[in-house]
């Protein structure tokens, strides 16, 4: 399963896609869903935005376990866009009733994330 078309269909499953825990079974397991349901897409972001930058930002909110700034296969420039997953799915909760959020002088875009369907 990829997020927001990602991962093309001729790529292989990767069961620690976007910083997923791993799973033994290769398969859904109760901590992968954890996860998933604690995740957050953000987009509109400054090419000059790290993943410590968004960590430094939303760790104010609730424990951050990983940051994941999407970026160009070919050129290894960033997409504009991250996922960010949280320890508590009240976590997203808070961030998403704070909108908006500006990170590096710009307005950026977040949603939960939604995991589609390939």
């Amino acid at each position: 399963m990829s997020y927001y078309g990602h991962a093309s269909a001729s790529d292989p499953p990767n069961p620690s896609f976007h910083g997923a825990a791993p799973s033994s079974s290769g398969g859904n397991n109760a901590a992968t869903a954890q996860f998933d349901g604690a995740k957050i897409f953000v987009g509109g972001l400054s090419w000059q935005t790290t993943e410590e930058t968004l960590r430094y930002h939303f760790e104010q909110y609730g424990e951050v376990v990983s940051v994941e700034v999407m970026r160009d296969r070919a050129t290894g420039d960033p997409r504009g866009f991250a996922f960010v997953v949280f320890k508590s799915d009240e976590t997203v909760d808070l961030i998403l009733k704070n909108k908006p959020h500006e990170i590096n002088h710009k307005v950026v875009d977040v949603k939960r994330a939604q995991a589609r369907r390939v």
